[in-house]
């Protein structure tokens, strides 16, 4: 199976909203309240992408996976770290893949296009925040991020936690 990863478009807004409700659905199923998840749709995530990806100029980087039938079958997005972060200059805001995609190495390729698009963009090292009990936790782990810090989050009515994991050197990534 052939995956192409390129930047993306308002021509994806769609395939994208289809992937990040579809990943949620699967990925947060038993972390987050089966309501808020039933309860998705892809209109407003639809809105979200058209407003990230329409505005000029933004430092807001996003690439998409595309199969051979030419599907949006995942996609990365991220840019200047969102917190005031003391070390961190850059964040991984979001990255989904469908599950029949996992395990193939998309997400590396996703995670090495980022981290080479920000490096183009003078930045040196980048932080995201995981969900606790994602089992993303092991992939960003495997691809050498650290562990920095904990904060709660609310989603869905439910208190729960975030993990910051980081990598001091983008260079490893690549």
């Amino acid at each position: 199976m052939t995956i192409t990863v390129r930047a993306a478009t308002l021509q994806d807004v769609e395939g994208i909203a289809r992937v990040h409700v579809d990943t949620w659905r699967t990925t947060y199923r038993g972390l987050i309240p089966d309501a808020y998840l039933d309860n998705l749709t892809y209109e407003p995530r639809q809105r979200m992408w058209n407003q990230i990806l329409g505005t000029p100029g933004s430092q807001n980087l996003t690439f998409v996976a595309v199969d051979e039938a030419g599907q949006i079958v995942g996609f990365i997005n991220g840019g200047p770290e969102r917190e005031n972060d003391p070390f961190y200059q850059s964040e991984l805001y979001a990255i989904y893949i469908l599950a029949s995609q996992h395990g193939h190495g998309t997400g590396r390729v996703l995670v090495r296009t980022l981290a080479q698009s920000l490096i183009q963009s003078g930045f040196t090292n980048m932080l995201v925040w995981v969900l606790a009990g994602n089992p993303a936790t092991q992939f960003y782990q495997r691809l050498g991020a650290q562990y920095v810090t904990a904060k709660p989050v609310q989603i869905g009515g439910a208190d729960l936690q975030e993990f910051a994991y980081g990598w001091p050197d983008l260079q490893v990534l690549l």
